[in-house]
């Protein structure tokens, strides 16, 4: 099999997927809307920006730091609401919203925000981690 045979295939039964580099009239992958300022404003976005599962893993980061070692995250939920451009700075916040016990597991609930360094709310996330309980 050729290389890149299947993705060739995929093209040319759907050429509506591609995009066209307008500079060089080369088609090449969607993705570099998240690498190039050109493929970027050419769909409407002021520039190149981050991936939005990129972000997913910076909220589950930050909750897997403040829960440790010992601690358990069970479910995470997160929401991408608007584009990271190049240079934007996020900053993620939580808050705990829920703290009880069930079948001998201690459970917090957690909620986070994502902002930019001007203010605008970039994701937002929720949690339910385990941590161990306190020992006397």
């Amino acid at each position: 099999m050729q290389a890149h045979a299947l993705a060739y295939t995929f093209l040319k039964r759907h050429p509506g997927v591609n995009m066209m580099d307008t500079k060089t009239g080369q088609v090449d992958v969607p993705e570099l809307v998240h690498m190039e300022e050109t493929r970027a404003q050419e769909i409407g976005i002021p520039g190149a920006y981050d991936y939005g599962p990129e972000r997913t893993s910076w909220l589950t980061h930050h909750i897997t730091n403040w829960i440790g070692d010992d601690g358990f995250l069970a479910k995470h939920k997160s929401q991408i609401r608007r584009h990271n451009p190049d240079g934007d700075v996020i900053f993620i916040d939580g808050v705990v919203s829920r703290k009880w016990q069930e079948g001998g597991k201690n459970l917090v609930e957690i909620s986070q925000r994502a902002e930019t360094h001007r203010g605008e709310l970039s994701a937002t996330g929720a949690a339910i981690v385990e941590l161990p309980g306190r020992t006397a």
